[in-house]
């Protein structure tokens, strides 16, 4: 049965408008309705679980990004882009979730993070992006919709990606998904991100560069986790 895309990105906009905030999970429309003060003094308690768990990849990747200008598609509460704005000529957030938009903007603003700009994305395949970049950054989004979507995605993103741009995906590898006996996907999205998740895929070497295309090199293939098969990062360059 042919996977129904609008369906699809639908229950992903309701699934993400909850996003991953520390070591718990908040609804945006909540942080919204926060004060200024009040919002900054939340945004501040996930910060040290985020640091503990991804510490590692700003250092690993601050200096592939650094003075380059950077596309984060999926950018939920968008620490990953403020700890990389330090490094980088300008980190450009994106998001198919209107108010996760809205609040970054809002967070970005009171942090006083400037060489940042903001994208709300509406159709995946045809999104006219404003400039042309020279990076990539996708932590954990591509996984979340089928492959042949995802790759329309990444044909319609590699029209706006300089030649010998960087690209760091984090997706989940194929030993998570064989340690949970092979599910279906719409249950495995289930099994790794809970209740209404549509969509998980597993990504191996050659699934990430089939998703790329002969355009791309792959760099490095990271798997890291509490077992070591959780995640996987990936890092490629464009020809």
């Amino acid at each position: 049965m042919r996977n129904n895309l609008k369906e699809i990105l639908y229950k992903n906009k309701i699934k993400w408008k909850t996003l991953p905030a520390g070591n718990k999970r908040k609804k945006v429309e909540e942080l919204i309705k926060l004060s200024d003060d009040e919002l900054i003094k939340e945004y501040n308690t996930y910060i040290p679980f985020w640091q503990k768990e991804r510490g590692w990849e700003y250092e690993t990747y601050k200096d592939l990004f650094r003075n380059k200008s950077i596309l984060e598609i999926g950018s939920g509460l968008g620490y990953d882009g403020i700890v990389f704005s330090k490094y980088v000529k300008k980190w450009t957030f994106s998001d198919i979730v209107y108010e996760n938009i809205i609040l970054l903007k809002r967070i970005a603003k009171l942090l006083k993070i400037k060489n940042v700009s903001f994208e709300y994305i509406e159709d995946i395949f045809n999104h006219n992006f404003p400039e042309y970049y020279e990076g990539l950054y996708a932590h954990g989004v591509l996984h979340h919709i089928p492959f042949e979507f995802a790759k329309k995605q990444i044909e319609n993103i590699d029209k706006f990606l300089k030649p010998h741009s960087k690209i760091v995906c984090l997706m989940y590898p194929r030993e998570r998904w064989e340690y949970y006996g092979c599910p279906e996907f719409t249950d495995f999205g289930r099994i790794t991100d809970g209740e209404n998740t549509p969509w998980a895929e597993w990504y191996d070497k050659e699934k990430i560069q089939k998703l790329f295309g002969d355009n791309y090199i792959l760099l490095e293939e990271k798997k890291w986790g509490w077992r070591n098969i959780e995640f996987v990062n990936f890092v490629l360059e464009k020809n």
